[in-house]
């Protein structure tokens, strides 16, 4: 285990982190230094920034994966590295903007005429 490692490590625990969580932190900053093939420590801040571009139009991660990433690198830039970075701030991924589910009015009939059904038989 790397001294960078191990130091995030304890970092997770002082702060409380889930074992769950710190082991997809620590997961996802494995990937980042992958990606680049050096240790987080020596990244720039353009390299980042060409990771997340990486992550949204390459490996089309969801956006839980990359908000995942986003909080793991930021954690050990801000935390352990004690390093903030501007470009963290500017990389969330959007929210989805899916639709509510809305009834046909069949349906709604339907529903209505099952309730009143319902308080008739009761």
């Amino acid at each position: 285990m790397t001294p960078l490692r191990q130091r995030m490590l304890e970092d997770m625990q002082l702060r409380g982190l889930a074992a769950r969580t710190q082991e997809s932190y620590v997961r996802a900053v494995e990937q980042l230094a992958k990606h680049h093939q050096k240790s987080p420590e020596l990244l720039t801040e353009e390299e980042l920034r060409l990771y997340f571009l990486y992550l949204r139009n390459e490996k089309h991660a969801s956006r839980s994966s990359c908000t995942i990433a986003l909080c793991a690198i930021k954690f050990l830039y801000e935390q352990t590295l004690k390093r903030p970075w501007a470009i963290l701030d500017f990389v969330r991924p959007p929210t989805s903007k899916r639709l509510p589910t809305v009834l046909s009015v069949e349906e709604v009939r339907l529903v209505l005429r099952t309730r009143h059904e319902i308080t008739m038989s009761s």
